[in-house]
């Protein structure tokens, strides 16, 4: 067993820290990381266009005047040193509530933007409170937000009111809470509390009489994944997301009965098949709603009138991942990604024929976009007989049979899912003549309920054999050969990098460690206070530390046979940068040469574009010398 004490670990060298390396002639990975286009679109009861861009690095808030064209300029109305990591526009379009933290700390403050004079107002700053916006009161006086500044575990919701500048302490309860609508007179509110994604509480929330009425379709049954949407018109029933039923997450019309919260349940649309809903979203107005379902990775975007639920017919979608952006009045907003399209935002208004493009793809860096690689979508066989969906990226011109080095990208979460969406590294490498696979192993969103808890707590490795068996499918498939297969992954799939390469030591030739997990035990007595019930939910508690250590790469470095890159931000709040430190340190100790890079105004993951293409850079020239050719 390794003990962990983080100040007595190897200290950080200059090396490790930065040093940019030289890139060959042809485009570069800087270019492809640099094509971008606007993203978190949302457009003003006047027409004006809001969004997130980041053309000096980091996001900022931006917008456009309505009426004008597709490339004019837009004007930047922040400067957060680390960017913005989220803005809502109040109803009636006067107010941004901004909320941007300093280093990739995830420590949230909120400001307030006047959208007349472009005056930024901090409301609560504290390096010590995560402070997260929820919603917006109907008549834009105010909004609602959670705050763990009483106890760090727990999450209480507050009322803020601008005319005021006060805030009133609405719900002190223990956990993890959100807040998703407020009724029409601004007195009820949907909140719920995430306890794992198999588990959540959902309540209508009397603000006056200060009462929580359960909403729970499975009458107290059984764990289920309720999500509150919005009331429907007139407030007496609800829409809800839940798997109750059978494990697919479905939307439903809930109408309470009783304080118990014995109500009724009906599907409020016929069922999509065996396909999770993504989203659901209704207009303020409650007269429209929104739906995305999630088919393989791809999406269904659906558009309906209430309360009757007919369908508009939306204009023909290009096949990739779309989300809904905003749903205000009758104009609908969303956003479509793809391998080839990093995130175009549509308008449409319920009636027309045609949507509306509003944003545009920019600094494409002389790159053609139409040229990258389309995935394949396949499924293999895993040790017990399963099937594991996955993406397959191949370069162009590639033979039946001709073996090429592959890098197996690992996703977070665990409960997350891979999905054919943009990403400039993998066309990058597919561009270089490396293959990229990219597999949902057992635990993945995206599949129902039963597969996401396939990996829970005892069954951790399980999901680990999954991704072994991915590369070992490359192998008899003919794409890969033995020892030319690097393992990637962060956060989560940090630890599958790290696991994989354990389990199935004849396959890989290289493992890229991003922010990943080494070691459970001290993940989770180290992480953030309000993360650590919910990652013991998922892993196990740290009760059961034997368990723990039994699955953590840290015990087992001694299997680890293969060149190793560990990456990490000094301020992740998350993985925090011990888990690396420790690795790197018993890996130098038996005579390995890790690649080590640290980054000290980053967090669980690299945000600024500056440190992107450096690790980028590192990662090229490391797969280079370990698997390519």
């Amino acid at each position: 067993m390794i003990s962990f004490v983080l100040a007595a670990l190897t200290p950080i060298s200059a090396a490790a820290l930065a040093s940019p390396v030289a890139v060959d002639e042809g485009p570069s990975i800087a270019q492809f990381l640099r094509v971008r286009a606007p993203g978190s679109p949302t457009l003003a009861p006047d027409g004006t266009l809001y969004v997130r861009d980041w053309p000096d690095g980091v996001n900022q808030l931006h917008r456009r005047p309505a009426g004008a064209a597709l490339d004019a300029p837009m004007q930047r109305l922040t400067n957060f040193e680390d960017g913005l990591n989220s803005y809502s526009l109040s109803p009636d379009g006067r107010w941004i509530a901004l909320s941007a933290a300093k280093g990739g700390s995830e420590q949230n403050d909120l400001h307030l933007l006047n959208t007349r004079t472009g005056a930024i107002t901090p409301l609560f700053e504290d390096p010590d409170t995560v402070y997260t916006f929820q919603t917006w009161l109907p008549d834009s006086s105010g909004f609602v937000f959670t705050a763990n500044d009483v106890s760090p575990r727990d999450f209480h919701i507050y009322r803020y009111d601008i005319a005021s500048r006060e805030r009133t302490h609405l719900l002190a309860q223990p956990g993890t809470w959100s807040v998703n609508d407020v009724s029409d007179d601004g007195t009820r509110m949907l909140i719920v509390r995430y306890i794992s994604i198999a588990d959540t509480r959902a309540f209508e929330f009397d603000t006056l009489a200060q009462t929580l009425l359960p909403i729970d379709p499975a009458g107290g049954q059984r764990q289920s994944y309720t999500w509150p949407v919005a009331f429907a018109h007139g407030g007496g029933s609800i829409f809800i997301t839940s798997d109750f039923e059978d494990g697919t997450r479905r939307l439903y019309i809930y109408t309470p009965r009783d304080d118990a919260g014995a109500g009724e349940t009906r599907p409020a649309l016929p069922k999509h098949g065996a396909w999770d809903l993504d989203r659901a979203a209704v207009n303020p107005e409650r007269t429209l709603l929104a739906t995305t379902h999630n088919e393989d990775g791809y999406s269904t975007l659906r558009l309906f009138r209430l309360p009757g639920k007919q369908p508009v017919e939306l204009p023909e979608i290009e096949r990739g991942v779309a989300g809904i952006a905003s749903l205000r009045g009758d104009t609908l907003v969303w956003t479509l990604n793809n391998a080839r399209t990093p995130g175009l935002a549509y308008a449409f208004d319920a009636g027309d024929a045609e949507a509306r493009q509003i944003t545009a793809r920019l600094d494409n860096e002389d790159i053609d976009l139409g040229a990258f690689q389309l995935p394949e979508l396949i499924s293999y066989r895993t040790f017990d007989g399963r099937m594991i969906p996955a993406f397959l990226y191949v370069p162009e011109g590639r033979a039946e049979g001709q073996t090429i080095p592959f890098v197996v990208m690992y996703h977070g979460g665990p409960e997350a899912q891979s999905r054919p969406t943009f990403n400039a590294t993998v066309q990058y490498l597919v561009s270089r003549g490396y293959g990229v696979m990219l597999p949902n192993v057992r635990g993945s969103t995206g599949y129902g309920r039963e597969f996401h808890q396939l990996d829970n707590y005892t069954r951790r490795w399980d999901s680990v054999k999954d991704g072994v068996e991915a590369a070992r499918w490359l192998v008899t498939n003919g794409y890969a050969e033995r020892g030319r297969i690097a393992a990637y992954g962060g956060s989560y799939g940090g630890f599958m990098a790290c696991a994989t390469v354990i389990e199935g030591q004849d396959l890989y030739g290289a493992s890229v460690n991003i922010v990943g997990i080494v070691n459970f035990v001290t993940f989770l007595e180290h992480t953030r206070g309000y993360r650590q019930a919910l990652r013991e939910a998922e892993y196990g508690p740290l009760t059961d530390r034997a368990f723990l250590e039994s699955i953590s790469p840290i015990n087992r470095v001694d299997e680890i046979r293969v060149p190793m890159m560990i990456a990490h931000g000094l301020n992740d709040p998350r993985v925090p940068v011990g888990e690396a430190m420790q690795l790197a340190t018993e890996l130098q100790r038996r005579g390995h040469d890790p690649e080590l890079l640290y980054f000290h105004d980053e967090g669980h993951g690299f945000a600024k574009l500056e440190n992107r293409i450096l690790f980028n850079e590192r990662l090229v020239r490391f797969l280079e010398r370990t698997i390519g050719d």
